[in-house]
């Protein structure tokens, strides 16, 4: 698969709210990943940070 690719299935598993396949999929791909490597690291850091603010304010309520 080129990097493209794999950066597509980090960002599909991400929609799927597969937040731990995601991250593993990333470390796992990080060598074929190449320049898509920064932004799928900083893409799946942002959705754990969102998913967890999501996740309190549900708690409130």
């Amino acid at each position: 698969m080129n990097p493209l690719d794999l950066f597509n299935q980090v960002k599909e598993l991400i929609e799927k709210k597969d937040l731990a396949a995601a991250k593993t999929f990333v470390e796992a791909n990080k060598d074929q990943l190449g320049e898509y490597l920064n932004q799928a690291q900083v893409l799946v850091s942002s959705s754990e940070g969102l998913n967890g603010l999501v996740n309190k304010v549900k708690s409130l309520f």
